[in-house]
């Protein structure tokens, strides 16, 4: 977190709060829902498992160490799910320190509906390369490849081969907005997401299948030739591919405008809407220079302009937006300059929604000016953040980025306000007809 990655959005219900705090505050629950529990059960199991930790303690797990005896009956309750039963757990489980047991462990803000926690998968996977290990054990134990043993003898050298197997941990931030009704899960893989979904849907959370969706017939391919059909600065642009044609890199020279070099330097669009913003397109970007031929892959913004200017027909497919505010600021010698700040940079492409979990997708999703913010902060005020506080401020624009990239697409397409878009309930639009395919 706190760098560039890919987010997947789901809906919230707002009127689930309750329910989840409540889970929250309930130690049966919480154990059996931990990290420690998931890891208990991978491995007594063998199987894979999800678990949690407060987004303060990402190993909290690890400060709670149990016995064997301990692991199996933990893993028994969590297995059956027991959180009804009056004394599910024995309390040697219970007043350890290894799970987060109340709602403010998990709680972002004092007065927000806003929580942070780390989800844990825990997968069983080989540690080493199996088939090779059999094959060694099969050499060694029967003096004949693995591929020509007999059934039993495959058995036999498979359970001599279990030990190199193991229980692999990862785990990402997940972040929930009962104020706005989104969560924010840092992943792609579809069947983490899914787990993380079921794990928080156990603890109360009313979880709503979302995509992005706008009313116009692709719609992700229309912002982005919308966007450079109306671009400024074009001679600018011309005349930096003109000069990438004739030139090296190093022997081109950079204007004396430093906004402006920053502008044709990495991007080969921009354009400013009227809400004030401005979105500017850079690489990797996919152009099709026919509809005929499939499309060619362009990181270079100088490349991107002048093959876009080849023929008539070329349009682009896929982008990298950045969606930047222009201020004016005084320096130090008492003249004015433009500056631009960073919104938010992201991957616009076909693969924006995951139908099939219902997730909205941010792929390479950024925040750079965020940071720069945070440090600004921190030499002015001398005053480093806390651990809640950095995790409530990134969600805070985390949640200002996405609506201002809904309502940027909005102008865009030109749509009025009566149109329902953005990121929205997928059965409220037809399920996943309308949005692209992931």
């Amino acid at each position: 977190m706190f760098a560039r990655g890919n987010w997947a959005i789901v809906g919230l219900v707002k009127e689930s709060f309750e329910a989840f705090s409540n889970s929250l505050a309930d130690p049966i629950r919480m154990a059996l829902a931990s990290q420690l529990a998931a890891d208990a059960v991978a491995r007594l199991h063998g199987g894979d498992a999800m678990g949690i930790n407060p987004y303060s303690a990402p190993r909290l797990d690890e400060e709670q160490e149990l016995t064997p005896d301990q692991q199996t009956e933990l893993s028994r309750h969590a297995v059956a799910d027991q959180v009804d039963a009056a004394n599910a757990l024995p309390a040697d489980i219970l007043e350890g320190t290894g799970y987060g047991r109340s709602a403010e462990a998990f709680q972002l803000h004092a007065e927000l509906p806003w929580f942070g926690l780390w989800a844990v998968a825990n997968e069983w996977k080989n540690a080493s390369d199996l088939p090779s290990i059999k094959e060694q054990s099969s050499y060694v134990l029967l003096e004949r490849p693995y591929k020509f043993l007999q059934p039993t003898d495959k058995r036999t050298v498979d359970e001599k081969t279990q030990d190199s197997t193991a229980v692999c941990r990862t785990q990402v931030p997940v972040l929930l907005d009962f104020h706005q009704g989104r969560i924010y899960i840092e992943s792609t893989n579809k069947k983490q997401i899914q787990a993380i979904i079921v794990s928080l849907s156990r603890l109360g959370a009313e979880i709503v299948p979302v995509a992005w969706n706008y009313p116009v017939h692709n719609w992700t391919e229309a912002i982005l030739n919308r966007l450079y059909e109306n671009t400024q600065f074009r001679d600018e642009f011309d005349k930096r591919a003109e000069e990438a044609r004739r030139f090296k890199e190093s022997e081109i020279e950079k204007l004396e405008d430093r906004e402006m070099e920053a502008i044709v330097s990495k991007f080969f669009s921009m354009t400013e809407l009227a809400t004030g913003v401005w979105i500017g397109i850079s690489g990797p970007v996919r152009i099709r220079l026919h509809e005929a031929t499939p499309p060619v892959a362009v990181r270079n913004p100088a490349m991107a302009t002048t093959l876009l200017k080849m023929a008539g027909g070329t349009g682009l497919v896929t982008g990298a937006l950045t969606i930047q505010e222009c201020m004016t600021v005084t320096t130090k010698s008492g003249a004015e300059r433009n500056i631009r700040r960073d919104i938010a940079r992201f991957d616009l492409n076909d693969r924006i929604n995951l139908t099939e979990i219902g997730a909205a997708m941010l792929r390479g999703f950024d925040m750079a000016s965020h940071k720069k913010d945070v440090f600004r902060e921190i030499r002015e005020t001398r005053q480093v953040p806390t651990i809640p506080q950095f995790w409530s401020a990134w969600l805070h624009q985390l949640s200002n980025a996405v609506r201002t990239i809904e309502e940027s697409f909005r102008t865009v397409l030109e749509l009025g306000g009566e149109e329902q878009a953005g990121i929205v309930p997928m059965q409220l639009t037809g399920g996943a007809e309308d949005a692209p395919k992931p």
